[in-house]
């Protein structure tokens, strides 16, 4: 299996238009990013329940045929330019007022077979009670303070679908790695388990093999279909971000997932997983250490930690018992890391 992966493939050439053809567009490049909006400006704009965007950067997206458009404030608080086709009606596209980098291009205008998928829902606060929330996706009660998050998932997920048979044989180990094994030791079966960020599923069916009740979560539908075919794992499509179980499992293995989320989420992300966990059950976390946000060469998201910090957060959330090795490692990517396994255990 090669170090490095080709990145996942995006068309050249993403297009759309109105509903009756007279304004029709071309993106030239990668998209940005997706989201699912509730806002009433949104509902408003999609005479429906909530408004589709994908943003793409300003450069590259080109309009054939002439837009009017009307100037708001949304319910961001941002002024915005609302461009629509003059003859149909259909809006197109939003921008913030005096320009800027991306749009917001309306996600019910792009030609069928784009196959993007939101990866946040924004203002669920005012999301009608009978729409269901995207599984797997972010969820902000409002705006977010900024799009990094939403745009940083976006690609994540994205690579992982796009990669996730790549990934899942290349992921999944020989043999059964020494912390998989120390962390089952912990326990007698049948334990009720949580494996957060199953990826292919194989320390799952490990756990599983050894007499326990597994439950798997991912937030990759991709890598969720890989666990299912390759171990007939049911899993969870869900964010680390959005776990709610309450004391509802004896140990959670979290197993180079957390890496992936905002590191300004990380507290609220402990504090779920000691919610989840009953009293003194035990937690194993690898995570890779550094003191940088970056993007890696597949457009992945990584937050890093020094340990001192991982030792501060686990604390602030109720975890004792911490212990924390470090060894030599390497990304997907090719890229060298430093590889941290830390143990904890929730307060009793």
């Amino acid at each position: 299996m090669t170090d490095s992966p080709p990145v996942p493939d995006t068309p050249a050439t993403i297009t759309g238009g109105c509903q009756c053809g007279a304004v029709r567009y071309t993106i030239g490049g990668a998209p940005l990013g997706m989201a699912r909006c509730h806002c009433t400006a949104c509902q408003a704009q999609s005479a429906s329940a909530f408004g589709l965007s994908l943003f793409v950067p300003t450069e590259g997206f080109t309009l054939t045929g002439e837009t009017a458009f009307f100037e708001a404030k949304a319910d961001s608080g941002r002024v915005k330019h609302y461009h629509f086709c003059p003859s149909c009606g259909t809006r197109i596209y939003h921008i913030n007022a005096g320009g800027a980098p991306s749009i917001a291009v309306k996600g019910g205008t792009l030609d069928a077979g784009h196959g993007f998928r939101p990866a946040a829902d924004l203002f669920t606060a005012r999301r009608l009670p009978w729409v269901a929330p995207i599984p797997g996706a972010l969820d902000f009660p409002l705006q977010p303070p900024d799009m990094n998050a939403v745009f940083d998932a976006f690609a994540t997920t994205r690579f992982y679908d796009s990669e996730a048979a790549t990934y899942a044989a290349w992921s999944t180990p020989e043999r059964v790695p020494g912390s998989l094994a120390r962390f089952l030791g912990r326990f007698e079966a049948p334990s009720d388990l949580l494996d957060l960020g199953c990826g292919a599923g194989w320390a799952a069916a490990e756990m599983r093999a050894r007499g326990h009740r597994v439950s798997a979560i991912d937030a990759s539908p991709g890598l969720a279909a890989e666990a299912a075919a390759r171990h007939g794992l049911a899993v969870r499509i869900e964010r680390v971000e959005t776990l709610a179980d309450t004391a509802a499992f004896d140990g959670i293995w979290a197993h180079y997932s957390l890496q992936h989320a905002a590191r300004a989420a990380m507290p609220d992300i402990l504090a779920r997983i000691a919610r989840a966990l009953r009293p003194g059950g035990h937690l194993l976390i690898g995570l890779q250490a550094g003191t940088e946000d970056r993007r890696d060469g597949l457009g992945r998201h990584y937050a890093y930690y020094a340990p001192e910090d991982l030792r501060s957060l686990l604390a602030a959330a109720g975890f004792t018992d911490i212990s924390i090795d470090s060894r030599p490692g390497k990304h997907y990517d090719g890229h060298p890391s430093e590889n941290l396994t830390i143990e904890a255990r929730r307060n009793a």
